[in-house]
């Protein structure tokens, strides 16, 4: 099978944020997509239903830069939380639902669901998580690729960032994105492999389809990938973060990166790749202690501070972010960090009264914040 990648110009955004709906009274998951989204007049194309019906992803249209995408999302959001309020449903922002059971949850009627939970059984109706994924447009599938082989070294950095799901099913399960480990359940997820070049990626995806083992090129959910038909690579392992704020400012370190690595392709600089043990273990770490853990050095024999590695990342992609103009987007990454990461800010409200309920109230009102500050600040500004 030929696999055509669509190409795209310059170092373009797409945002894709993943949303919980959460009853007003008992602050459990509510299975209320269909009902609100029906509902809504406008934004079909990009206010759309998920594997299961307590889930809506909400995507920007394809934006120059990071202002323009918070633009986008600030005014989807909260068309959106109008609607879920006129449905007694709240907003909720995290990589999982601190004590909903993915037992009680409902799959959205469509034919390709039905076909995954058929195909994937419990692995598939466990999949109560909620993510963030980020579009960077790319000009060839080679290209893809050489930034695809380089992004494994920095996807850690990016998880620990947007840690935010240390609960499951009412228990507090010592992980900081125990969303990541669900997800990896799934047969083609996790971590992606090193490729040669576009006809070596190519070749594995025709294998995968001759093999019976997907079905569609969607089917290959890794933690980055390229999106052929949108010409773009796709960073997936992101925990839903819990405010817009915090999905533009990673999203910018995205972008940035993503540009740097871009014109490094084009200069023609060559690279080492590190031993895949470095980049799976480092990815553990990222799981397992968020912001406040250590990462290995890519040379396999010394270990950095998580959020000193992320400062050496800033200062590695400041030189792309100005040209994009999203300096001011990276500088709100260092008080994320003096905060603590998502998941880490839902345990201190926890241990206050050991109570779950205060975690999703507490998550809701700060999503809640952040859109009539967000969208106060990018209306000015227009």
């Amino acid at each position: 099978m030929s696999i055509k990648f669509q190409q795209s110009k310059g170092y373009t955004l797409g945002i894709e944020v993943e949303v919980q709906l959460v009853d007003k009274e008992s602050l459990a998951l509510t299975h209320r997509s269909t009902k609100i989204i029906g509902s809504l007049n406008e934004y079909h194309s990009s206010i759309k239903h998920e594997f299961m019906m307590s889930n809506i992803e909400v995507n920007t249209d394809i934006c120059s830069d990071v202002s323009e995408a918070g633009t986008d999302l600030y005014e989807k959001f909260n068309i959106l939380l109008k609607e879920a309020s006129n449905h007694n449903s709240l907003l909720s922002l995290a990589g999982s639902h601190p004590f909903s059971s993915w037992k009680d949850q409902k799959i959205t009627e469509n034919d390709r669901y039905e076909r995954l939970l058929d195909a994937l059984q419990i692995v598939a109706r466990r999949f109560n998580i909620f993510g963030l994924h980020v579009h960077i447009g790319m000009d060839g599938g080679e290209k893809c690729i050489y930034v695809m082989n380089r992004l494994l070294s920095y996807l850690p950095h990016f998880l620990a960032l947007s840690s935010n799901s240390p609960f499951w099913e009412g228990e507090d399960t010592g992980l900081r994105s125990y969303r990541s480990k669900i997800f990896e359940t799934l047969p083609t997820a996790g971590l992606p492999f090193y490729f040669k070049h576009w006809k070596d990626y190519t070749h594995f995806v025709d294998s995968y389809i001759a093999t019976g083992t997907i079905e569609t090129i969607r089917e290959i959910w890794w933690d980055v990938r390229p999106h052929p038909d949108f010409g773009t690579i796709e960073v997936r392992i992101c925990d839903t973060p819990q405010t817009i704020s915090e999905v533009l400012a990673i999203a910018a370190l995205i972008q940035a990166l993503v540009a740097k690595l871009g014109n490094d392709y084009d200069g023609g600089h060559l690279f080492n790749k590190p031993h895949p043990w470095i980049v799976r273990e480092n990815k553990w770490r990222a799981c397992r202690y968020g912001l406040d853990g250590e990462l290995i050095t890519e040379d396999g024999l010394h270990t950095l501070k998580t959020k000193e590695a992320i400062r050496n990342l800033i200062s590695f992609v400041e030189p792309e972010s100005r040209k994009l103009h999203s300096t001011q987007y990276l500088h709100s990454i260092e008080a994320m960090m003096a905060e603590g990461d998502g998941a880490t800010r839902q345990l201190e409200v926890w241990k206050k009264n050991n109570d779950l309920k205060d975690v999703v109230k507490y998550l809701s009102e700060t999503l809640l914040d952040d859109l009539k500050k967000g969208f106060s600040k990018e209306a000015t500004a227009l």
